[in-house]
C-alpha cells in the first residue's frame, strides 16, 4: 500500500528519508520524476540519501504508477515522492487503484524556484499550474494535507485553497 504520496520539491532528503519513513513505517520508497532518471549523478546522491534497510527504486512518473499497481505493491509499505502537484495528479491518473493510496501530502513546493508562484502557505507556493494540478488531486478525494514533518501540524489542502482563492 502506498502509505503517502508526497510532494517534495527536493525529493529524497533528511525529513523524508529518515522522519518520514519511520513515521509511517516504510518499507520501500519510490521517487518518480521524469528529469531525474536522466541524470546519473542526481540519482547518485538520492541512493546515498535512502535509509539501509529500505527499498528505493527510481522512476519516471508513469513507470513507477504501472509498477505499484502490480499485487505485490499492495504487501508492502512504500512512501512515493514526486518534485511538484503536476507530477502527484499523473502518478494518481496513471495508477490502477488510487484507492491505494492512503494520503496525498505536500511538504515543500515551489520555494527553491520560485519563478513569480504565490505563497499558498509558508512551505508551498504556487501557480496557476500548480493550482489546477491540485484541484485534480482533490476531487480524487484522498486525503490531502500540507505537512513538512509529522510533528507539524497538517493544514488540508482544499482549505488553504479556498482562503488563498479568496485573498486574491
Amino acid at each position: 500500500m502506498i502509505e503517502m504520496l508526497r510532494v517534495d520539491d527536493r525529493l529524497l532528503h533528511g525529513q523524508v528519508a529518515f522522519v518520514w519513513s519511520k513515521q509511517l513505517n516504510i518499507q520501500g520508497i519510490v521517487v518518480a520524476n521524469d528529469k531525474l532518471i536522466e541524470d546519473e549523478i542526481q540519482m547518485m546522491a538520492i541512493r546515498l540519501a535512502a535509509p539501509q534497510g529500505i527499498k528505493l527504486m527510481i522512476k519516471s512518473v508513469e513507470d513507477a504508477a504501472r509498477i505499484l499497481s502490480e499485487p505485490r505493491a499492495k504487501s508492502m509499505r512504500i512512501l512515493v515522492v514526486v518534485r511538484e502537484p503536476a507530477d502527484a495528479a499523473r502518478f494518481i491518473k496513471n495508477i490502477a487503484d488510487p484507492a491505494s493510496i492512503a494520503r496525498v501530502n505536500i511538504g515543500n513546493s515551489g520555494r527553491i524556484q520560485n519563478d513569480g508562484k504565490k505563497m499558498l502557505t509558508q512551505e508551498v507556493y504556487v501557480d496557476s499550474k500548480d493550482i489546477v494540478a491540485l484541484q485534480d488531486i482533490l476531487a480524487t478525494g484522498l486525503p490531502f494535507d500540507i505537512q513538512m514533518v509529522p510533528t507539524n501540524s497538517k493544514v488540508n489542502v482544499k482549505d488553504a485553497l479556498a482562503h488563498f482563492e479568496k485573498e486574491g
